[in-house]
């Protein structure tokens, strides 16, 4: 992988532990208050980046992930969320001895993906001729734009530790819809906007040598 970088300034990969604050949680809280239980604004998950930076011209690839996980003990159902969000990003890179600063700014899509999974119990057979697969699954969309700044300290010519701070805003708010239940029409389903804040903490490996 290392050779692919050869002639950069800087050229990173990394894997991430990310957090994301979901601003549009009290939305999605308020579309699902009849099943009491509420999701988290905060959110965990593992990303990852690509950095790349010649002549102080920096391009900037990342993968956003969060979810969140919940049982229903009353009704025996797993709940799961998830977010997903990627960006691509270019901005000016300031390089100084054995770090570097950048600011930048883009787009790309995130998704919001809220599955729904009866683990056991029991169930009625007609209940069941009605929902055969014993969960569902609804998904939500939209292109979005975002801005970034990231400080990344090189720990020798081939690894680094650094921090990724961003906010994310969707241009338009999906409607969450059903994906494994054919052409179903859904009331009520609840609008999400996926407008997030974020801050990753970068495990990189690349070329450092010229920092």
């Amino acid at each position: 992988m290392l050779y692919l970088l050869l002639g950069l300034s800087v050229g990173y990969v990394s894997v991430d532990k990310d957090y994301t604050i979901q601003l549009g949680m009290n939305e999605l809280n308020e579309g699902i208050e009849s099943i009491n239980h509420e999701f988290e604004k905060e959110q965990w998950g593992w990303g990852g980046s690509l950095f790349l930076v010649e002549n102080n011209l920096a391009f900037k690839a990342k993968m956003l992930k969060g979810n969140e996980m919940a049982d229903l003990d009353s009704n025996s159902i797993s709940l799961g969320l998830f977010f997903d969000t990627k960006l691509f990003e270019l901005g000016y890179a300031f390089e100084f001895s054995r770090f570097i600063f950048c600011l930048s700014g883009g787009g790309g899509q995130s998704s919001i993906n809220l599955k729904s999974v009866k683990e056991s119990g029991t169930i009625d057979f007609p209940v069941s001729l009605l929902n055969p697969e014993g969960s569902v699954d609804y998904k939500g969309s939209s292109f979005v734009l975002s801005a970034s700044a990231d400080v990344l300290f090189a720990l020798s010519d081939y690894l680094g530790f650094g921090v990724s701070a961003g906010y994310v805003h969707g241009i338009s708010t999906p409607e969450m819809v059903i994906e494994k239940m054919g052409d179903i029409e859904i009331l009520n389903a609840p609008q999400v906007p996926l407008n997030q804040t974020y801050v990753k903490f970068i495990f990189a490996v690349g070329d450092f040598a010229n920092l």
